[in-house]
């Protein structure tokens, strides 16, 4: 079928029987977090008088406006569509209707009914994929995302001429009915966290100073700030406002998190009806159905203290997803488990006899004191430094030294104090 030709039946991707290659890792707005920065990155340009000239966005920036919130609409409805179901489109698919090549744009590139193809084949010295219809020429295929690995052709080949001969890919296996499983999260809170932490106290500061260093940029025009700098300044104050509130959420959210002593949270659930990934914090992340799972992979990285522990399922439409496993408890041991598990259940062996693992309650954080001191020496230091940047007041009197001396000792602690934790025993895995 010839680009631009209207498709002839639309792929069923949702049913069990489908297959699919040439997929990506599931990462949910990840093509909108690079259209963000490069915003970003264009905006703070903009702020720059010599920079801006140079790039021409002093005179030429409304184009690169219109570009930017043109490649949005794209960007943003397609991450979104992912966001909403795990059967966005891969590379190539064979489903019960036919055969379907998608474009790097989610659309259909070429299409044939089952009943209009004579066969599938590997074919030349590189073993790309031929289709031959029963009208018309042989149409020779090839795409990067399938040759992730080797033999790919081969096996959509394969795939296809069972098809041809109205033998579907079977439904994946599941586990008997009945079959559940639970395991939860570290009793303990992660000291490594803590450094996440902050960090985000570090990006609160210059958030908090970034206004006054913004303005300093609109005055240091010669002939005044364009119109369009002066149009995005209010959305720029109004993003970094919005960041300044999620880094708060996210301290008062890490508190509660340290200062709880309930029962652990699930952080992986199965039962006969498929996978389901809960967040830190409670709520569903990802649920993948039997029918859907293809393939995992356990992986560690990391070194020393700081391992991290994944678990990369691929499902049957070719796309990865990366699941971190560390914060569960005994992590080495559980990632292995799990992957296990769902091997056994992906290959039709019998289920491995798993321990139940007791909701066994989480103990309050020593690190909370710790937080707290952070957040209210950092809160008493910005009191100390806003006159200064934003009224211009003399910050430099000899009263807050001995403040500022004990602020610095503390922030040179906050680098080794995961360490010290686990050092005395209080956040062993």
């Amino acid at each position: 079928m010839p680009d631009g030709t209207q498709p002839h039946f639309t792929p069923d991707l949702a049913n069990p029987h489908s297959r699919g290659w040439g997929g990506s890792s599931h990462s949910p707005w990840q093509n909108s977090r690079g259209w963000l920065a490069i915003g970003v990155i264009l905006l703070s340009i903009l702020y720059d008088p010599k920079a801006s000239a140079l790039l021409g966005l002093t005179h030429y920036g409304w184009l690169y406006l219109l570009l930017w919130l043109a490649v949005a609409v794209r960007i943003l409805r397609s991450d979104y569509a992912a966001s909403r179901t795990a059967y966005f489109a891969p590379c190539l698919v064979c489903d019960p209707l036919g055969l379907t090549i998608y474009a790097r744009n989610g659309r259909i590139q070429q299409q044939w009914r089952w009943q209009d193809i004579e066969s599938v084949a590997t074919h030349g010295i590189l073993q790309t994929l031929r289709i031959t219809p029963r009208i018309g020429a042989p149409f020779d295929y090839r795409d990067r995302r399938l040759e992730r690995e080797g033999n790919t052709y081969r096996i959509i080949a394969a795939t296809a001429q069972d098809c041809l001969r109205g033998t579907l890919p079977p439904v994946l296996p599941a586990p008997p009915a009945g079959f559940t499983h639970i395991w939860y999260e570290y009793k303990h809170f992660d000291s490594y966290r803590f450094l996440e932490n902050y960090a985000l106290i570090l990006l609160l500061w210059a958030l908090l100073y970034l206004p006054a260093y913004l303005d300093r940029c609109l005055r240091a025009w010669p002939d005044g700030a364009p119109l369009l700098l002066r149009l995005l300044h209010p959305f720029t104050l109004s993003a970094i406002a919005l960041g300044i509130f999620c880094i708060l959420r996210v301290f008062i959210h890490s508190y509660r998190r340290y200062r709880r002593t309930a029962p652990a949270r699930q952080q992986v659930a199965m039962d006969d009806n498929g996978l389901r990934i809960y967040r830190a914090g409670g709520g569903a992340t990802l649920h993948l159905r039997w029918a859907d799972i293809l393939h995992i992979e356990w992986r560690e990285t990391g070194s020393g203290h700081r391992q991290c522990y994944q678990l990369l399922l691929t499902d049957r439409l070719d796309h990865i997803y990366h699941l971190d496993v560390t914060g569960l408890q005994e992590a080495e041991n559980t990632g292995r488990e799990i992957a296990a598990v769902i091997t056994a259940v992906t290959s039709g062996q019998p289920l491995l006899l798993l321990a139940p693992q007791p909701p066994t309650p989480t103990a309050a954080s020593g690190l909370t004191f710790y937080l707290c001191l952070n957040l209210l020496l950092t809160a008493w230091l910005l009191h100390l430094t806003f006159p200064c940047i934003y009224f211009s007041a003399d910050c430099t009197t000899a009263d807050d030294l001995p403040f500022l001396a004990f602020f610095i000792a503390l922030n040179l602690l906050n680098a080794p104090i995961g360490d010290l934790y686990r050092l005395f025993g209080k956040n062993r895995r």
